[in-house]
């Protein structure tokens, strides 16, 4: 009863009703520590006995994107999306395109570099992202292991 409590607050904080299938995709992107697609909800949900559509899935994140409870990310290696909770501030990533692990950069190093656009332009910015794509050390070293050398 408390977890249905935890997921209805924050479903309705952002101005969602508490419904199964919000409630079930919210449950696996609270489980992840990066980015998840589409899909591999709709895997996960199957596997733990849900009855849901993978269309149904892609709705509810597309509802989430909408009201900022998630952002998504391109990954280029498998041509899809992925998709993660919104943690609050001015954050910068680090994404494996290999296992889409996930890791926030703690400096922001175009604080400097904005500044300066915003006064050439004359435009207002009001914020950024900055997302790098690449191997993490765990699949690098898999990687090795396997004889196989990534090259774009």
């Amino acid at each position: 009863m408390a977890e249905l409590q935890k997921y209805d607050l924050c479903l309705h904080k952002y101005g969602m009703k508490n419904t199964r299938p919000r409630r079930w995709v919210l449950e696996v992107l609270l489980q992840q520590q990066g980015l998840v697609t589409a899909e591999e909800i709709y895997q996960k949900l199957l596997a733990g006995g849900a009855s849901v559509n993978v269309s149904t899935v892609y709705r509810v994140l597309d509802l989430f994107e909408e009201k900022k409870l998630v952002e998504k990310d391109f990954l280029p290696e498998v041509r899809r999306y992925g998709y993660f909770l919104r943690v609050p501030g001015h954050i910068h990533h680090l994404i494996c395109i290999r296992c889409h692990k996930k890791v926030d950069i703690s400096a922001c190093p175009l604080s400097a570099f904005e500044k300066q656009v915003a006064a050439e332009t004359g435009f207002e910015l009001v914020g950024h992202r900055l997302e790098l794509y690449g191997l993490c050390r765990d699949c690098q070293e898999k990687e090795k292991r396997e004889g196989k050398e990534y090259h774009e």
